[in-house]
Protein backbone atom coordinates (compact mmCIF):
# COMPACT_ATOMS: atom_id res chain seq x y z
CA UNK A 1 0.00 0.00 0.00
CA UNK A 2 1.35 3.57 -0.06
CA UNK A 3 4.13 3.42 1.55
CA UNK A 4 2.78 1.67 4.95
CA UNK A 5 4.89 -1.16 6.58
CA UNK A 6 5.37 -4.38 5.81
CA UNK A 7 4.07 -6.01 9.09
CA UNK A 8 1.03 -4.15 8.62
CA UNK A 9 0.02 -4.40 5.17
CA UNK A 10 1.25 -8.53 5.49
CA UNK A 11 -2.27 -8.45 8.05
CA UNK A 12 -4.37 -6.85 5.93
CA UNK A 13 -3.35 -8.47 2.59
CA UNK A 14 -6.60 -10.62 2.51
CA UNK A 15 -8.92 -8.31 3.29
CA UNK A 16 -8.80 -5.92 0.40
CA UNK A 17 -8.07 -6.35 -3.51
CA UNK A 18 -5.74 -4.15 -5.79
CA UNK A 19 -6.28 -2.76 -9.21
CA UNK A 20 -3.57 -1.80 -12.22
CA UNK A 21 -4.61 1.97 -11.30
CA UNK A 22 -3.20 1.64 -7.69
CA UNK A 23 -6.56 1.37 -6.24
CA UNK A 24 -7.34 -0.32 -3.36
CA UNK A 25 -10.58 -1.97 -2.87
CA UNK A 26 -12.24 -2.91 0.41
CA UNK A 27 -15.47 -5.30 0.30
CA UNK A 28 -18.33 -4.87 2.80
CA UNK A 29 -20.48 -7.80 0.87
CA UNK A 30 -22.93 -5.30 -0.66
CA UNK A 31 -20.87 -2.74 -1.01
CA UNK A 32 -17.23 -1.12 -1.90
CA UNK A 33 -14.88 1.04 -0.60
CA UNK A 34 -12.08 2.13 -3.22
CA UNK A 35 -8.68 4.22 -2.10
CA UNK A 36 -6.48 5.63 -4.53
CA UNK A 37 -3.32 8.38 -4.41
CA UNK A 38 -5.98 10.78 -5.13
CA UNK A 39 -9.29 9.68 -4.15
CA UNK A 40 -11.23 7.86 -1.64
CA UNK A 41 -15.08 6.58 -1.90
CA UNK A 42 -16.64 4.86 0.89
CA UNK A 43 -20.31 3.47 0.70
CA UNK A 44 -23.35 4.18 2.66
CA UNK A 45 -24.54 0.29 3.49
CA UNK A 46 -25.74 -2.06 6.32
CA UNK A 47 -22.70 -4.16 5.34
CA UNK A 48 -19.13 -4.46 6.94
CA UNK A 49 -15.36 -4.57 5.98
CA UNK A 50 -13.84 -7.05 8.44
CA UNK A 51 -9.97 -7.95 8.75
CA UNK A 52 -8.63 -10.21 11.82
CA UNK A 53 -11.85 -11.96 12.50
CA UNK A 54 -11.10 -15.59 11.89
CA UNK A 55 -10.94 -16.36 15.74
CA UNK A 56 -13.43 -13.95 17.26
CA UNK A 57 -13.53 -15.51 20.76
CA UNK A 58 -10.04 -14.95 20.71
CA UNK A 59 -10.04 -11.24 19.91
CA UNK A 60 -9.82 -8.68 22.94
CA UNK A 61 -9.75 -5.00 20.84
CA UNK A 62 -11.92 -4.59 18.45
CA UNK A 63 -11.20 -1.23 16.32
CA UNK A 64 -14.15 0.44 14.71
CA UNK A 65 -14.47 3.54 12.06
CA UNK A 66 -16.36 4.37 8.91
CA UNK A 67 -13.98 3.51 6.78
CA UNK A 68 -11.37 0.66 6.02
CA UNK A 69 -8.70 3.03 5.36
CA UNK A 70 -8.93 5.09 7.78
CA UNK A 71 -8.65 1.63 10.11
CA UNK A 72 -5.13 0.77 8.05
CA UNK A 73 -3.81 4.12 8.53
CA UNK A 74 -4.73 4.50 12.27
CA UNK A 75 -2.69 1.14 12.90
CA UNK A 76 0.34 1.78 10.53
CA UNK A 77 1.33 4.35 13.10
CA UNK A 78 0.85 1.87 15.76
CA UNK A 79 2.71 -1.11 14.04
CA UNK A 80 3.43 -2.76 17.59
CA UNK A 81 -0.36 -3.24 18.51
CA UNK A 82 0.21 -6.54 15.37
CA UNK A 83 3.57 -7.32 16.24
CA UNK A 84 2.19 -9.65 19.47
CA UNK A 85 -1.13 -11.21 19.81
CA UNK A 86 -2.14 -10.45 16.25
CA UNK A 87 -4.59 -12.79 16.36
CA UNK A 88 -6.40 -10.48 19.70
CA UNK A 89 -6.90 -7.35 16.94
CA UNK A 90 -9.96 -7.02 14.78
CA UNK A 91 -10.84 -4.24 12.66
CA UNK A 92 -14.42 -3.54 11.33
CA UNK A 93 -15.45 -0.60 8.84
CA UNK A 94 -19.47 0.27 8.92
CA UNK A 95 -19.34 2.93 6.19
CA UNK A 96 -21.12 6.49 6.42
CA UNK A 97 -24.42 5.48 7.99
CA UNK A 98 -23.50 3.42 11.23
CA UNK A 99 -26.42 1.02 12.32
CA UNK A 100 -27.81 -0.79 14.95
CA UNK A 101 -27.94 -3.65 12.68
CA UNK A 102 -24.36 -3.57 12.64
CA UNK A 103 -23.42 -2.89 16.17
CA UNK A 104 -25.85 -5.73 17.05
CA UNK A 105 -23.76 -7.60 15.22
CA UNK A 106 -20.38 -7.28 15.85
CA UNK A 107 -21.58 -7.34 19.66
CA UNK A 108 -22.80 -10.97 19.00
CA UNK A 109 -19.74 -11.63 17.14
CA UNK A 110 -17.03 -10.19 19.53
CA UNK A 111 -18.61 -11.15 22.80
CA UNK A 112 -15.23 -10.30 24.53
CA UNK A 113 -13.71 -7.13 22.60
CA UNK A 114 -13.18 -4.18 23.99
CA UNK A 115 -14.40 -1.83 21.23
CA UNK A 116 -12.29 1.28 19.88
CA UNK A 117 -14.04 3.78 18.18
CA UNK A 118 -12.27 6.06 15.51
CA UNK A 119 -14.62 8.42 13.95
CA UNK A 120 -13.31 11.93 12.95
CA UNK A 121 -13.20 14.68 15.47
CA UNK A 122 -16.13 17.05 14.01
CA UNK A 123 -19.58 16.98 15.10
CA UNK A 124 -20.78 14.19 13.22
CA UNK A 125 -18.13 11.81 14.30
CA UNK A 126 -18.85 13.13 17.94
CA UNK A 127 -22.75 11.47 17.11
CA UNK A 128 -21.77 8.31 15.31
CA UNK A 129 -20.03 7.60 18.49
CA UNK A 130 -22.42 8.08 20.59
CA UNK A 131 -24.72 6.43 18.67
CA UNK A 132 -22.94 3.25 18.48
CA UNK A 133 -23.00 2.97 22.81
CA UNK A 134 -26.34 3.53 23.04
CA UNK A 135 -27.02 0.66 20.80
CA UNK A 136 -24.27 -1.28 21.71
CA UNK A 137 -26.37 -0.74 24.92
CA UNK A 138 -29.67 -1.79 23.52
CA UNK A 139 -31.33 1.59 23.34
CA UNK A 140 -32.42 3.84 20.92
CA UNK A 141 -31.41 7.32 20.37
CA UNK A 142 -32.04 10.36 18.59
CA UNK A 143 -30.59 14.24 17.44
CA UNK A 144 -31.51 17.34 16.47
CA UNK A 145 -29.27 20.18 16.09
CA UNK A 146 -30.46 23.66 16.60
CA UNK A 147 -28.81 26.97 16.74
CA UNK A 148 -25.11 25.04 17.99
CA UNK A 149 -27.06 22.84 20.52
CA UNK A 150 -27.42 19.41 20.01
CA UNK A 151 -31.35 18.06 21.60
CA UNK A 152 -30.93 14.60 22.33
CA UNK A 153 -33.85 12.14 23.01
CA UNK A 154 -32.42 8.81 24.93
CA UNK A 155 -34.20 6.52 27.35
CA UNK A 156 -37.28 8.70 27.07
CA UNK A 157 -35.72 11.43 28.33
CA UNK A 158 -34.45 14.74 26.71
CA UNK A 159 -31.04 16.20 26.92
CA UNK A 160 -29.59 19.55 25.57
CA UNK A 161 -25.65 19.84 24.98
CA UNK A 162 -23.29 22.52 23.39
CA UNK A 163 -22.47 21.04 19.79
CA UNK A 164 -18.58 22.57 20.26
CA UNK A 165 -18.32 20.46 23.60
CA UNK A 166 -20.12 17.48 22.75
CA UNK A 167 -18.67 14.43 22.71
CA UNK A 168 -18.80 10.30 23.92
CA UNK A 169 -17.25 11.48 26.80
CA UNK A 170 -20.27 14.17 27.62
CA UNK A 171 -22.89 12.26 26.59
CA UNK A 172 -22.08 9.36 29.18
CA UNK A 173 -21.05 11.74 31.66
CA UNK A 174 -24.71 13.45 31.42
CA UNK A 175 -26.73 10.52 30.21
CA UNK A 176 -25.56 7.85 33.00
CA UNK A 177 -24.59 5.57 29.75
CA UNK A 178 -21.31 3.49 30.94
CA UNK A 179 -20.21 1.55 27.35
CA UNK A 180 -16.48 1.04 28.45
CA UNK A 181 -16.00 2.10 24.30
CA UNK A 182 -12.72 4.11 24.21
CA UNK A 183 -11.99 7.05 21.59
CA UNK A 184 -9.26 7.84 19.32
CA UNK A 185 -8.38 10.86 17.60
CA UNK A 186 -6.22 12.16 14.90
CA UNK A 187 -3.72 14.70 16.47
CA UNK A 188 -1.95 17.67 14.83
CA UNK A 189 -5.33 19.33 14.56
CA UNK A 190 -6.50 16.80 11.71
CA UNK A 191 -9.58 15.45 10.52
CA UNK A 192 -8.75 11.69 9.78
CA UNK A 193 -6.06 9.19 10.62
CA UNK A 194 -5.79 9.32 6.98
CA UNK A 195 -4.94 12.67 6.83
CA UNK A 196 -2.57 12.40 9.84
CA UNK A 197 -0.42 9.54 8.28
CA UNK A 198 -0.15 11.50 4.60
CA UNK A 199 1.23 14.41 6.65
CA UNK A 200 3.42 12.19 8.78
CA UNK A 201 5.02 10.80 5.81
CA UNK A 202 5.46 13.57 3.49
CA UNK A 203 7.14 15.47 6.71
CA UNK A 204 9.26 12.35 7.26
Amino acid sequence: MFNIKREITSFFNPFFQTGTDSSFTFNYGTAYERWTPETHTIPSTQGIWLAGADHPNLTTNLYISYSATELICFISQRPHYLLRYPEQRAFAALGLLPSMKQVHYLKCLFPYARWHLLFGPELLGNLAEASIAAWFKGYHLSFRVEDCRIKVKYREKSFDFDSETFSLNRFERVTGLRSGMRTHKPRQGLLSFIAQYNNNVHGS
